[in-house]
């Protein structure tokens, strides 16, 4: 938070410099009102010396008194407003704290709620046993990378034809809201027959049939894909688990952003944000990044909000971790002169942390 300015203000200078001035004539008042003056009066013949020293500095000790006094009482007053701006702002400062803790606490809520279920079997030497197990908490997002991953690569397989923005889009579609739902939104679109080859793809990912070599399959090997992570319902939508998630996870970054710099300085966010952002494991983030560039989630960074650049929301993703058609070098500009802040007590304030490592 901004410190709160103490110095006397114009006034108090003001008070303070008359009042010396006042003081210091009163010393040489009886020298100058005791010489022969020029409009005829003579303070020689208004008594003894002492009484006219005194009669003559006097009035003006008391004046100066009197403007002391009023600054004694001028500044008990801003100290009193200062003690109760400081109060308010320590309340202001609590509420803001105690807010961004709750945000935080149910930021965490959300994740341990997320969950999903892997179906595996054997063969018990007569017959084939089916079991599940439920993955829980931050643990799914490596299962949602790795999904979103194979329905990229099929999407790209189906519109050969189209970029890496559009296939990620229709992607991420399919990943959030669920097959069925995009091939009743495509029903009496253009795309329809596309759509019937992008459900054929997929059907034959959950049956689990990779055998022989198709151009699919073969990306599948090429991309190193682990199949054995595929054993739970794909491509049914993630929306009733990352709709809000998402929601709110903006909703606290934008809740410290968006706080004036009066109130909060830009070091503060950051490391306000870094604490939020120490929550959120590297699949978080690069799922974060999927969410932005598929364009669902366009207000993370655009031409109002830079969460990403200026406030290093995905510092801690790097290229390995993502797919290949997508350089983060490239996306953002990193081989250019810097174009987002940073922090002045920082000698480097890289965007990504492997920039650091190289």
């Amino acid at each position: 938070m901004k410190d709160t300015n103490t110095k006397l203000d114009t006034l108090s200078v003001i008070i303070l410099c008359v009042s010396a001035i006042v003081i210091l004539f009163s010393f040489f008042a009886p020298i100058i009102f005791i010489q022969d003056s020029i409009f005829g009066l003579d303070f020689n013949k208004t008594g003894a010396i002492g009484d006219t020293i005194g009669g003559i500095m006097n009035p003006f000790i008391a004046i100066s008194g009197v403007f002391l006094t009023f600054l004694a009482f001028y500044i008990q007053f801003k100290a009193n407003r200062l003690q109760r701006d400081l109060f308010r702002q320590e309340l202001d400062s609590n509420k803001f704290e105690n807010q961004f803790y709750e945000m935080l606490r149910l930021h965490k809520e959300n994740v341990n709620e997320l969950s999903i279920t892997l179906k595996s079997s054997y063969y018990s030497g007569k017959e084939t046993v089916k079991y599940e197990s439920l993955v829980t908490g931050r643990d799914v997002f490596r299962y949602f990378l790795h999904e979103l991953k194979i329905s990229y690569y099929v999407a790209r397989h189906i519109y050969s034809d189209k970029q890496p923005d559009v296939w990620l889009n229709k992607a991420y579609h399919i990943f959030f809201h669920g097959l069925d739902i995009e091939k009743q939104r495509n029903l009496k679109s253009p795309e329809a027959k596309l759509d019937y080859e992008y459900d054929l793809a997929l059907a034959k990912i959950e049956d689990g049939n990779f055998k022989g070599s198709t151009p699919f399959n073969n990306e599948i090997i090429k991309y190193g894909l682990r199949i054995e992570w595929l054993k739970y319902d794909l491509f049914r939508g993630h929306s009733s688990l990352l709709a809000h998630y998402y929601r709110h996870l903006f909703q606290t970054v934008k809740f410290i952003v968006k706080k004036d710099e009066d109130f909060i300085t830009y070091s503060d966010k950051r490391n306000y944000l870094r604490i939020l952002r120490a929550q959120l494991s590297n699949h978080e983030q690069a799922m974060l990044f999927y969410n932005w560039k598929s364009g669902f989630g366009f207000s993370w960074e655009n031409g109002t909000n830079k969460f990403f650049t200026d406030y290093r929301m995905i510092h801690n993703i790097y290229n390995d971790l993502l797919i290949n058609d997508f350089d983060l070098t490239e996306i953002f500009k990193l081989n250019n002169e810097p174009y987002y802040m940073t922090e002045k007590d920082r000698e480097k304030d890289s965007l990504f942390e492997f920039q650091d490592w190289e």
